[in-house]
């Protein structure tokens, strides 16, 4: 893991299946098919996957991924971007139409203080319109905040709370989370 000292910038990229893939197939193909693709073409720095299930979180049934781009710099942003204009970028949306509902798809860039080095299996994603929202989750028992995403550009979101959840977390206290915030994504995180 690449300890993060400063502010980040992060792109994260709400990516949606292709109608009728199941969350399964979905992960699958993005695993074992579009993130070594990603890798081996791109200079990534930091890059994730966050699996979204479904059945956990009803308003969200198309979403597959929120993927995490880590930068250090927009130098190194810019970097990415040239490389995706390239015939790099060519080969993984050739890639992403097999997978994914790119019309759906978009990306949010946000500037973020890593609140914490420790890596998590499973995470909390929750959007925000102003700093008090930013903050809403931090009260419940066994989720750490990992950083607030503060959005870069001009948005309706003012950030997005990105939360670990630990193992001290019961699945009482995520089952209230969610009855009460239903617009927080619960996912199974990759790197």
């Amino acid at each position: 893991m690449q300890a993060w000292q400063f502010k980040l910038i992060k792109a994260l990229a709400f990516i949606h299946k292709m109608d009728g893939l199941s969350d399964g197939d979905f992960r699958d193909y993005y695993e074992k098919q579009h993130a070594p693709l990603a890798s081996s073409l791109l200079s990534l720095e930091g890059y994730e996957r966050n699996y979204v299930n479904s059945e956990l979180n009803p308003l969200y049934k198309s979403l597959g991924s929120i993927s995490i781009f880590k930068y250090q710099s927009m130098e190194s942003l810019d970097v990415v971007g040239k490389q995706m204009s390239s015939n790099a970028g060519d080969i993984l949306r050739n890639d992403e139409i097999k997978f994914m509902n790119v019309l759906k798809n978009y990306f949010v860039l946000t500037q973020s203080d890593q609140l914490t080095e420790m890596e998590f299996n499973k995470k909390i994603f929750y959007s925000a319109r102003d700093m008090e929202n930013l903050n809403l989750l931090d009260s419940y028992d066994g989720i750490k905040k990992i950083s607030d995403n503060l959005v870069i550009e001009p948005n309706e979101i003012f950030g997005i709370a990105e939360y670990g959840i630990t193992k001290e977390a019961s699945l009482d206290t995520l089952e209230h989370l969610t009855q009460e915030h239903p617009q927080a994504i619960i996912t199974s995180c990759v790197f």
